[in-house]
């Protein structure tokens, strides 16, 4: 159990420390890439008003640091400032700032960007914006930003290497520490589960002074509607007892039992026959479909509680002379279960509260019938043991549904 706790903390510290990483990077590069776009896009828009740079543009430089004191800079990078006719020929280039490319490929992006009847856009490592001047040529910038893109992308290789490391230095601190998170939780639960077995041994006595004397006084005074009451009420007391006893036990069974090959065909026919005689007391139309040799890792114990409690909700609950069906078979690596029961009516609450421990569809009903509302959620607990999922649907307003999915 320990390991249990453990595992989910580093997994959820990580996790949640991972997610603001990744938003915090992507937040930087989202707005440095911005910038990047904002400043080039400042700078042809300066530069095809004017014709030349000299005032028109400045890009504000970065603070003194590393014994670094840069300046204002009135071009960011290398650009070309081309002049074309009409038909798209190159009439002039001129090379400013660092641009290095050739003249022959500078050619080749111009004749690229006049083609795509756009008055600006990205080509290659290029940003290029144009006007049409009055007598017919065209005045194009193009602005070389493969400095920018390569020191946006050094920063994102950094960070993520940062990330990296940050990430195995919180798995090398959380080690120690979800130790002793975890042991609160283990100490936690231990005491939980004491208590539990404790309270429901210590009432086991009362309960058994009750019925004792309930026997005395009905063979004194015979039975009466009100011994009847009291003997259904003592009835459900003991039935919670054991339940809350079982759900106790079942984290024991989880830590301290290994899994074996069960024949889980053979279990559910077992409990099928067992409750024969109280389907055919209450009337109940019953059908039961079960693949043969469905085996599953798991534990044995637990799993005959799940199949017995899936068969006492479906019986009690069911209507009179209604129908109950039962089916199991496997698909692929998984064994899906279902069971099946027409009821007078459904439950108030949706189906997701009712593995909710001590949630009940109708109080009035449910007392009736003897329930104490943890069933379901021992079901679901089991399951959940054996890496499988419980559903519970509701297909018609008189059917009333349970599946189980486990892996074999």
């Amino acid at each position: 159990m320990k390991r249990y706790y453990r595992s989910r903390i580093i997994c959820g510290a990580m996790l949640a420390f991972l997610i603001v990483m990744v938003f915090a990077v992507a937040g930087i590069f989202y707005f440095s890439y911005r910038q990047i776009e904002q400043e080039s896009t400042d700078f042809l828009q300066a530069m095809l008003s004017t014709g030349e740079e000299q005032q028109s543009f400045s890009q504000a430089a970065p603070p003194p640091m590393f014994g670094y004191t840069p300046n204002d800079r009135s071009i960011p990078s290398g650009f070309y400032d081309i002049t074309m006719d009409s038909d798209g020929n190159v009439l002039t280039i001129e090379q400013r700032g660092i641009a290095e490319d050739a003249v022959v490929s500078v050619q080749q992006y111009v004749q690229q960007a006049a083609k795509s009847s756009k008055d600006s856009g990205k080509i290659g490592s290029y940003k290029f914006a144009m006007v049409h001047n009055g007598d017919g040529t065209v005045h194009m910038i193009l602005l070389d930003i493969s400095i920018q893109l390569q020191g946006l992308y050094r920063m994102m290789r950094s960070a993520a290497v940062v990330v990296a490391a940050l990430t195995m230095l919180l798995f090398l601190i959380l080690l120690p520490v979800s130790s002793k998170v975890a042991d609160a939780f283990v100490r936690n639960g231990e005491a939980q589960k004491r208590f539990i077995t404790d309270a429901s041994h210590e009432l086991k006595t009362p309960v058994a002074i009750i019925r004792a004397n309930l026997d005395t006084m009905e063979l004194l005074e015979s039975k009466s509607k009100w011994s009847g009451n009291i003997r259904c009420q003592v009835d459900r007391l003991e039935k919670l007892i054991g339940q809350l006893l079982m759900m106790a036990r079942l984290e024991e069974c989880e830590t301290g039992r290994r899994k074996s090959e069960i024949d889980l065909s053979c279990l559910i026919r077992n409990q099928w026959e067992n409750y024969g005689p109280a389907m055919a007391q209450r009337k109940l139309v019953s059908s039961l479909t079960v693949q043969d040799d469905l085996i599953l890792h798991g534990w044995e114990k637990p799993l005959e509680q799940m199949l017995a409690l899936l068969m006492d909700n479906a019986v009690r609950y069911a209507n009179e002379g209604g129908k109950l069906s039962l089916s199991a078979e496997a698909k692929g690596r998984r064994i899906l279960l279902r069971m099946e029961n027409t009821v007078e009516y459904l439950p108030a609450q949706s189906p997701q509260t009712l593995t909710a421990r001590f949630a009940r569809g109708n109080t009035a009903r449910t007392q009736s019938a003897g329930g104490a509302g943890i069933g379901l959620s021992a079901v679901e607990r089991i399951v959940q043991m054996h890496g499988g999922q419980l559903t519970i649907t509701y297909p018609d307003a008189q059917t009333f549904r349970v599946s189980v999915e486990m892996p074999k």
